[in-house]
């Protein structure tokens, strides 16, 4: 399965970790309010694993693309 991302970055006390703005499937499925977007995130490891619990699929196949709006 493949998701469509839109990043937040430079959040955090250092400007290092991320937020999730907007999550779309390849059929355009926005996920909105199945997510918390005020969650930061360190790495897309991290982001990976609540994703594929969110769309209820083992995270080896979920392959996220970072997009821009």
């Amino acid at each position: 399965m493949e998701l469509d991302v839109y990043l937040i970055c430079g959040r955090g006390e250092k400007g290092d970790k991320f937020q999730l703005g907007q999550v779309f499937n390849k059929e355009g499925y926005y996920y909105k309010d199945e997510y918390d977007p005020t969650t930061q995130y360190n790495n897309m490891d991290e982001l990976q694993d609540v994703l594929a619990k969110m769309v209820k699929v083992d995270k080896a196949s979920l392959k996220l693309n970072q997009i821009n709006l």
